[in-house]
């Protein structure tokens, strides 16, 4: 599967200080385009409604923010901490996560498109109701993250853990989980999120325990 990558101009602006861009494009309605956002720390702000059109957000910290209805196209966060911030109703297109502090992230109700994540903690993430399409998740950790009721298609994992993740209402078919870990996960009580997922034999012998069947 091909994840199509940011496009994003060689000629980008750098800013250091974000919040009068943030401030500017919410009074003139105007999009935040082609800027290299460097070393940024903010906690507690209102960035939402905001449109990031070719950006690069690299060691910031974005952390308990609102940053809901806003859109992100080809835009890569590289070395930051987003926890607890909220993208509630955003949208991402040809974005890259790389090596990320995401814990606690809200992105319910979202749109997550042409995609890729790489060396990320989402550790207690939200994404229900996350539309998810041609995404790629390697090497990160997606521990008891909630995806419920997400539409998810062109999906690829590797080396991530799913543990302890919440699937109820997510039709993971065709997902291929062999090279990553998956225990502990919460379906509902017919198990129909897991038709025609692919795992390991490893892995089969730990779902097998959501049938009440004991293995010895």
């Amino acid at each position: 599967m091909k994840i199509k990558k940011p496009n994003i101009s060689y000629e980008l602006n750098i800013v250091e200080d974000l919040l009068p861009y943030i401030y500017q494009a919410k009074m003139e309605e105007i999009d935040i385009v082609k800027k290299r956002i460097k070393d940024v720390f903010l906690t507690d702000e209102d960035l939402s409604h905001i449109s990031f059109n070719e950006v690069i957000f690299e060691n910031c910290k974005f952390i308990n923010c609102s940053l809901e209805k806003s859109s992100f196209i080809d835009v890569i966060f590289k070395s930051c901490d987003l926890s607890n911030s909220n993208f509630k109703d955003g949208y991402f297109n040809r974005c890259e996560f790389i090596s990320c502090k995401c814990i606690g992230v809200n992105l319910s109700n979202s749109s997550l498109q042409q995609s890729y994540i790489m060396d990320s903690n989402f550790h207690y993430a939200n994404f229900d109701n996350l539309s998810l399409n041609y995404i790629f998740i390697n090497e990160s950790d997606m521990t008891s993250v909630n995806m419920t009721e997400c539409k998810v298609k062109n999906f690829q994992t590797n080396a991530t853990k799913f543990i302890n993740t919440n699937f109820f209402n997510t039709k993971l078919k065709g997902i291929d989980f062999t090279q990553s870990d998956l225990e502990g996960i919460i379906v509902s009580s017919n198990y129909t999120e897991l038709e025609g997922a692919i795992i390991n034999h490893f892995q089969a012998a730990g779902l097998i325990v959501l049938l009440g069947v004991v293995v010895k």
